[in-house]
């Protein structure tokens, strides 16, 4: 990881952000920008579901929820959206009765232990591709 320190753009602020171009024991498609605290849970959750790569959308990003006024977790460093672990694909493989549908349905739940918010193609339509995991405030996530 890189450390990038505490950043702000406009309505949006990173602190203790990190780059990170793999984990110890997974790699990633591409860097992600998260606050430190999200980067550690993000490991720990990679390296408890065993995921050996993951192929992201992104992360940190200065926006505001899709329809909404209200900054999103990923303006702050504290989101990532997740569209395949280990070949298993989100859009393609989601509550599949198979392999890689059991591959992203114990990624789901066990995010539950890691991230205080979770969205999959089951909460909306705008999520029909990818997992959306933050730690901001919210509800938590049902367990299925």
């Amino acid at each position: 990881f890189i450390s990038l320190g505490t950043f702000e753009t406009g309505n949006c602020k990173v602190k203790n952000a990190v780059r990170i171009s793999s984990y110890k024991s997974t790699k990633l498609s591409e860097d992600i920008t998260l606050s430190c605290p999200t980067a550690v849970k993000v490991g720990e959750y990679f390296n408890d579901i065993k995921a050996n790569y993951v192929e992201h959308m992104g992360s940190y990003n200065c926006r505001t929820i899709a329809n909404s006024k209200r900054m999103s977790e990923h303006s702050y460093g504290t989101a990532i959206d997740i569209e395949k672990i280990d070949g298993a694909s989100v859009m393609l493989d989601w509550n599949k009765d198979n392999e890689k549908g059991k591959t992203l349905s114990n990624a789901y739940n066990k995010g539950c232990k890691y991230f205080s918010n979770l969205l999959t193609p089951n909460s909306n339509k705008a999520h029909h591709d990818h997992f959306h995991f933050d730690n901001g405030y919210g509800v938590g996530c049902y367990i299925k």
